[in-house]
Parts: structure tokens; C-alpha cells; sequence
């Protein structure tokens, strides 16, 4: 099915098999296409619906951008709706993500989802499944490919979810193996919120109000090297060494023409910096703490 892409399996007692999923009571053979070294990163599963919110689709963009100067992978099942946004979101952001399917690898994907595997693979991720070459998918195929995504992962998040959606039944596995459950609220009135909602209100599940407290809720800076948070806080005191102090007020078009470089490149080194607490950016003004 994936061109230039050798399938391979992997028993449990494999070497490259997830260090994680081998601990679980859901550990059975894999079969993977793509990069099998993923045994050194933190692995995130998001999960939901097929059909989100627009709210839904954009929390997914900020939380995975969050997220994109630590060692994290996206694990997620290739579907329709959150599924398909989180795997683009972490292409886009440059972090490496895992699709675990509810068929052989050898059965053909169609449409939108055939491309965005294809671009997984390309950008270093990886595509496994519970299931042996020849195996089409099924209804009930779906609750074991949760069981993976889940038991894959250090951690589970529900970004929405009907209460009876499949996310839901991975966040049951995640509850069952006492792994930290999380997931974002939504309005009463939406459908597809009901499931967060629920777990939410039973305490099943962390809140995640907002893209920013996502890092510090996963513990991730343990994972990441302070010292390129302390380059990105260097680099502007060195090019700005009377502006980038406490309390100064600047204007980012302003840095940018102090410090001659792009945009893009002052916007990174800002988003570095108040994820550090270090600043904070209120439209194109930028205070420094």
C-alpha cells in the first residue's frame, strides 16, 4: 500500500516494540510501516470526534504548537474529524506522529486518508496496526485499535467526543491502565462536547482550559532542554540588550526592525519566551517579565 515503505512486524518482546505498550495487559504483535524508534519521546494520544466544531479544529492547531519544541509524538487513529487534524497538526509543527489503523497495512486506504498517511511516512512517522497483512477493517476492529492507541501512549487526550463516541473508549482503556486522562470542556449545548463534559464532571479526566498549560500538565519540561528556552532569551537580550528587560513594553514590528530578522523568526523566539513565562504578547505589543 505505501510505496518504497517496507512492512514490518514486531512481536512484543521485539527490542523496538513501545517500551509502554509492552508493559500493557493490551500488548499483542504489531505490524509498522515507517520509522520504528519512537521509544525515547513522550507519546500524547488525541482522540475525538469525526465530526468537530470549528472551536474543536483550532484548539487542535494551538495545542499541538504548544507542543512542538519538546520530544513529544502525536499518536492518533487516522480518522475522519480530530483524528486526521492532530496527525496534520503535528506534520505542520515538525513532530513526529504514529496512525494506528484497524486493518492490515497491505489494505488499500482511500482518499484523503491514504494522503495524509503518505505524508506521515514521509515526514519520519510511522503507521502500525494490531492487524496481520490481508485483515480488513471492521466495526469491532476499531475498539482494538483503541486499546493501542491508548496503551502506545503516556498520556490520553480527548479534544471532543460524543458521549458514546470511540474516543470515549479509548479514554476508558486509558482509565483502566491509570494513565493521566485529559480533556477539554465544551459548551452544553454541543454534542460532540457531551463525552469531555462527562469525564470532566467525573473526575475522570484533567481539564485543559487552554493551548498554554498543556506542556506544564503533561510535566514535559523534564523532557526538553531549558538551556534552548535560555539561547531564545539570550538572543533577543544580546540584539536588544536595553529592551528585553523587565516591565519594557515593545512593539513587534519594532523588534523586528531592531533586530533584522523576520517576523516568523521574532514570533517563534516570543512563543519560546512566554511559554517560559518570561513574556507575554497582547496583540503586537510585547511585555517583558
Amino acid at each position: 500500500m505505501f510505496k518504497n515503505c517496507k512492512i514490518k512486524e514486531m512481536q512484543v518482546d521485539s527490542p523496538e516494540y513501545p517500551a509502554l505498550l509492552k508493559k500493557s495487559k493490551y500488548a499483542v504483535p504489531l505490524w509498522i510501516a515507517g520509522d520504528a524508534n519512537f521509544n525515547d519521546e513522550f507519546c500524547l494520544a488525541m482522540v475525538g470526534t469525526r465530526s468537530p466544531s470549528g472551536l474543536a479544529a483550532s484548539s487542535v492547531k494551538s495545542m499541538v504548537k504548544t507542543l512542538k519544541n519538546y520530544k513529544v509524538r502525536i499518536i492518533s487513529g487516522l480518522a475522519q474529524g480530530i483524528d486526521s487534524l492532530c496527525h496534520a497538526a503535528a506534520i505542520e509543527n515538525g513532530l513526529p506522529t504514529t496512525a494506528v489503523i484497524a486493518q492490515g497495512l497491505d489494505v488499500p486506504l482511500q482518499g484523503s486518508q491514504k494522503v495524509l498517511a503518505d505524508k506521515i511516512l514521509k515526514q519520519g512517522g510511522n503507521i502500525i496496526t494490531p492487524f496481520a497483512p490481508g485483515t480488513k477493517a471492521y466495526l469491532s476492529s476499531f475498539v482494538k485499535r483503541n486499546t493501542i492507541i491508548s496503551g502506545i501512549s503516556n498520556a490520553t487526550l480527548v479534544v471532543e467526543s460524543r458521549l458514546k463516541g470511540g474516543a470515549m473508549h479509548t479514554a476508558n482503556f486509558c482509565i483502566r491502565e491509570n494513565k493521566p486522562l485529559l480533556a477539554m470542556p465544551g459548551s452544553p449545548m454541543n454534542p460532540t462536547s457531551e463525552g469531555c463534559n462527562f469525564l470532566i464532571h467525573k473526575k475522570q479526566a484533567q481539564i485543559v482550559w487552554s493551548a498554554r498549560e498543556l506542556p506544564e500538565i503533561l510535566g514535559l519540561n523534564s523532557l526538553f532542554p531549558l538551556s534552548t528556552y535560555s539561547t531564545a532569551r539570550t538572543a533577543v537580550k544580546t540584539e536588544l540588550p536595553n529592551w528585553a528587560t523587565e516591565g519594557t513594553i515593545l512593539q513587534i514590528n519594532d523588534i523586528c526592525e531592531q533586530s533584522e530578522k523576520s517576523v516568523n523568526e521574532i514570533l517563534t523566539m516570543l512563543t519560546e519566551l512566554e511559554i517560559m513565562g518570561k513574556c507575554r504578547v497582547n496583540g503586537q505589543n510585547v511585555i517583558f517579565l
